[in-house]
């Protein structure tokens, strides 16, 4: 954020002790969480008549553009978490019932509620469901299939799980994922799985954590929502196989001025009292912009280092400071850290995280050096295993190993 109110000359100020009230202003906002904020607006919207809230135009929970104040990605609707539209699916058997009722002939949609009847309360079939399923449901059932979390629908848990692995496989997850559980479900946590798969520890390990982090045993379970109770502050979105950061500005959540009020002919009382309620009005929408904007270039460069991460898990992660990203947008590295701080970003996959996860020394690191001393043949020293971890491209100090050796 290079302009002359931004947040790098407003850190300018403070130390100077001459922080202006809209620099203020800016600080506190880009340490707000995303509850507060929304709580903020809600307060300057009923107090100022010439703001106004109209109809946003992109979803407040995955940030795809709205149609007919909808949202085609996650069946949401773009209004905030204090006024959702109780016409939306809130439940997400229903988002599911909905879109696979869409998808089927005409005059069949009473079969996909005939399918979702069947399901049990994670949203999987019993075993003994007939295969192939009678043939008035077969189309049901693939509808509900394509609409649902991947493994809905399956018959029984250990389908499901397979299932589940498929996709992520599909999408970038390691393949041995797939063949842990479709070939050794059975010895998953034993001490002799990796001479069974043939596998390093380290590609055990990575497969390992797709399968505690992403795959579920209750793919679609009863009254399960749709997503956090609080919009996040920052998306990540796959688009076209690229990563695609969105923070939502004030055009994006319909909050702009009154133009009728503000072009109305007034003695100059009135326009004097309306002019201080257009300035406040415009403030806040320059200082929602500004937020927007310094989450979305702060995490655009976090992302860009940890794509590894985002696509992968905790196995991908690299060591990031926010320093490093002060560096590269030309900020102070407190306006990134005011950023950073209490922030929340939505990851693809539905994976919702602080963003400060996005930071911080390596998580591969530590669990390569984790892995090293809990396999068959430990390194004797520290300093051996820094040698064995840096031929694997893995530089570590030995009193860093020392460190992730000991601490959980």
């Amino acid at each position: 954020m290079e302009g002359a109110h931004g947040p790098a000359l407003a850190h300018g100020l403070e130390q100077h002790g001459t922080l202006s009230v809209v620099a203020r202003q800016l600080l506190d906002v880009l340490t707000a969480t995303q509850a507060d904020v929304d709580a903020g607006v809600e307060a300057r919207v009923a107090a100022n008549p010439v703001l106004v809230r109209g109809s946003p135009r992109r979803c407040r929970w995955c940030a795809s553009a709205l149609r007919g104040g909808r949202c085609p990605t996650c069946s949401g609707s773009g209004v905030d978490v204090q006024s959702l539209d109780p016409a939306s699916p809130v439940d997400a058997r229903e988002r599911v019932r909905l879109d696979a009722r869409a998808l089927v002939p005409h005059g069949r949609e009473d079969d996909v509620d005939a399918v979702l009847a069947l399901l049990d309360d994670r949203g999987l079939l019993p075993p003994d469901t007939p295969d192939p399923p009678p043939p008035r449901l077969a189309a049901a059932l693939a509808a509900v299939r394509a609409s649902a979390p991947p493994g809905t629908a399956a018959r029984g848990l250990h389908a499901s799980l397979v299932a589940q692995a498929a996709r992520h496989v599909a999408h970038g997850a390691p393949d041995l994922v797939l063949v842990l559980l479709r070939d050794h479900l059975a010895r998953l946590g034993t001490p002799d799985l990796a001479t069974h798969v043939d596998a390093t520890p380290d590609a055990l390990e990575a497969a390992m954590h797709v399968i505690r982090t992403r795959l579920t045993p209750a793919p679609l379970p009863v009254a399960a929502r749709d997503g956090p109770t609080t919009p996040p502050d920052v998306v990540v979105r796959e688009v076209a196989g690229r990563l695609v950061v969105d923070a939502l500005g004030p055009d994006d959540l319909g909050i702009g001025l009154d133009d009728e009020l503000t072009a109305l002919a007034l003695d100059p009382a009135a326009a004097a009292w309306r002019d201080a309620h257009v300035a406040d009005a415009h403030r806040l929408i320059y200082l929602l912009g500004r937020r927007a904007d310094t989450l979305r270039r702060v995490t655009a460069v976090a992302v860009d280092v940890q794509e590894g991460f985002v696509r992968h898990g905790r196995s991908a992660h690299r060591p990031l400071t926010r320093a490093q990203v002060a560096d590269r947008l030309g900020l102070h590295a407190s306006t990134v850290s005011r950023a950073v701080s209490g922030a929340v970003v939505a990851l693809p996959g539905r994976r919702v995280l602080p963003l400060a996860a996005l930071f911080g020394t390596s998580q591969a690191a530590r669990d390569a050096v984790r892995s090293l001393f809990a396999s068959d043949d430990p390194p004797r020293t520290d300093a051996e295993a820094c040698a064995r971890l840096a031929s694997r491209g893995i530089h570590v100090a030995r009193r860093t190993v020392a460190k992730y050796r000991t601490t959980p």
